[in-house]
């Protein structure tokens, strides 16, 4: 199973570093990208082939689409006569339509995938669809087993991918902010910058690791912090004044109809 990744940015050296951590094979894992300084530390790095445009795709069996979703169109119009109608084509550029890459492309074997940024400790989690009948079980196992190698994926219907895309796939932005602001919180009420970083980073993880091994709701856990008319409400009604809930949906909404944008734009 060789695998070629067009584009070599930071989710293709997440996914091909956790992939050679589950023992694939660097001698099967090839890259193609323009940027010559990146494919010199990527086939440095990770011992990855760095070939000849005919034998990249030729050698091949395997294309992980791995570009800016601006620039999806004119890659794949340039590599169009290369790319065989036998490969199995893999795209995570966000927002980028099934349907859109099949008009610019010959094979019909297409899966779209969008993974997060946590890939690159492996703990990231990918949204997998397809559309094509050509699409058979030993292509998607073959995908899981790619994606399972950054983290957990899950199967889902194309027309969910810009709302995942809006909440999982630009959700760790939201998180960081969310996490640069307690810790600036933390300076101005008095602490250290570097113990209000400990603090809430071992707050979030920990708040995190116990919602995802407990079948409690995350109301039901803030429920278990919040004592009538303590320090913790009095904190979520001030948050709640200045729209921190709504600015969160907001937020993602506005992410969403992005991703939709970036569909239309690269028809």
């Amino acid at each position: 199973m060789k695998i070629g990744f067009i584009g070599s940015g930071n989710m293709a050296e997440a996914i091909i570093s956790g992939m050679i951590d589950k023992d694939f094979l660097s001698e099967n894992i090839y890259i193609l990208d323009v940027n010559k300084e990146k494919i010199n530390y990527m086939t440095n790095r990770y011992k990855v082939i760095s070939s000849k445009l005919e034998d990249f795709f030729s050698n091949t069996e395997i294309l992980i689409l791995a570009v800016k979703p601006q620039i999806v169109s004119k890659v794949l119009l340039t590599y169009k006569d290369l790319i065989k109608k036998e490969h199995l084509l893999i795209s995570i550029a966000a927002g980028i339509t099934i349907e859109n890459i099949a008009k610019l492309t010959c094979t019909e074997k297409i899966i779209r995938v969008m993974p997060n940024t946590p890939a690159l400790i492996s703990m990231g989690i990918s949204a997998i669809t397809y559309e094509s009948k050509e699409i058979n079980e030993n292509d998607k196992k073959i995908v899981e087993k790619i994606m399972e190698s950054i983290g957990e994926y899950v199967w889902v219907d194309e027309k969910q991918m810009s709302a995942i895309t809006a909440l999982s796939g630009s959700g760790p932005a939201y998180v960081y902010r969310f996490i640069d602001a307690l810790i600036d919180s933390g300076v101005l009420v008095g602490l250290s910058r570097e113990l209000a970083r400990k603090l809430v980073v071992e707050t979030v993880l920990g708040s995190t690791m116990l919602l995802k091994e407990t079948d409690k709701s995350p109301k039901e856990l803030e429920n278990q912090v919040t004592s009538p008319g303590g320090t913790t409400i009095h904190g979520l009604v001030s948050m709640e004044k200045n729209n921190f809930s709504s600015s969160i949906r907001e937020g993602v909404k506005s992410a969403y109809l992005r991703a939709i944008e970036l569909g239309i734009e690269n028809k």
